[in-house]
Formats: C-alpha cells, sequence, structure tokens
C-alpha cells in the first residue's frame, strides 16, 4: 500500500522541467543546396542560450518529405593560412551565450539531402534532453548568408 501512495504522490507532484537551451528559438535558420550532385547541403542559423549552460550534441532535418541521411556539425578554422573543415561531436554553450552557425565558422553539413522543397525542418539536441527545432529556408548554391541588417 506505501508503494502505491509514493507513486501517486511522485506522479502528483510536477515535474522539474528541462529548461529550454534556446531563450529565443533558433533565428535566421536557412540551407544552402550543393550545386553539385551528391554533395552535402549546408545549414546555418543562430540562437541565444537560455539561463544555463548546456552542450549542443547534434542535430537533426528530416521531416514529412525530407530526408537526409545524416547531418553532422563541422567548424571552420584557420591552420598555416589554410581554411579548413573539421566534424565536432558537440559545442558547449555558456548561459546567456549566442552561438551563430555561420558560414566561415560553426555550420551543419546535411548528407543525402533529398526533397527538401522550400524549407527542411531541423532539429539540434542538446546533452539537457532539451531540442528545438525551426525550419530552415532552402537557398540555392550561389546564395550568400543574409543580412541581417538588410533594411535598415
Amino acid at each position: 500500500m506505501r508503494t502505491h501512495f509514493a507513486i501517486a504522490l511522485a506522479l502528483a507532484l510536477p515535474m522539474p522541467a528541462v529548461a529550454a537551451p534556446a531563450a529565443d528559438g533558433i533565428k535566421g535558420a536557412w540551407v544552402r543546396i550543393n550545386p553539385a550532385p551528391g554533395r552535402p547541403a549546408a545549414g546555418y542559423f543562430s540562437f541565444t542560450n537560455g539561463n544555463k549552460p548546456d552542450v549542443l550534441v547534434g542535430a537533426d532535418a528530416t521531416g514529412t518529405d525530407t530526408k537526409v541521411a545524416r547531418v553532422e556539425m563541422h567548424q571552420m578554422t584557420m591552420d598555416g593560412g589554410v581554411m579548413k573543415m573539421s566534424a565536432i561531436g558537440s559545442l558547449p554553450i555558456k548561459a546567456g551565450e549566442t552561438v551563430e552557425f555561420k558560414s566561415g565558422g560553426y555550420h551543419l553539413m546535411l548528407f543525402g539531402l533529398e526533397n527538401p522543397g522550400k524549407a527542411v525542418p531541423i532539429t539540434l539536441r542538446f546533452q539537457s534532453g532539451a531540442r528545438i527545432s525551426a525550419l530552415a529556408e532552402v537557398r540555392s548554391a550561389g546564395s550568400a548568408q543574409p543580412n541581417p541588417h538588410a533594411g535598415h
């Protein structure tokens, strides 16, 4: 009888919520399609972390019609005057920190992207168990990163 009471009490108490890692959600998400068939697309966006540090551990990009074989997080760095790209397994994020995935820096690589349509659903996964999602606008290979100050 005590076991049933303990279970009932535990179910009645509010569960601690997993703090949303991104206080403002994903902003400005877009995907650049590679002009070479079979080559990966690149994903860009920004978000600001909430009030607790967290670690970005991965991303997904699969929706109803969109199919992606895998998504990797990558980073561009300068090494001896040469720009190099490398995969990263995780990205620690401080509380309140704004993270930008942009051309020449952190970005997603979407391998085997099929049927992207006009937008690709992107979901970021965090060590805390939190997830945030957005639709990333699909752009052609010649598209440049949008200017956040355009129209000002």
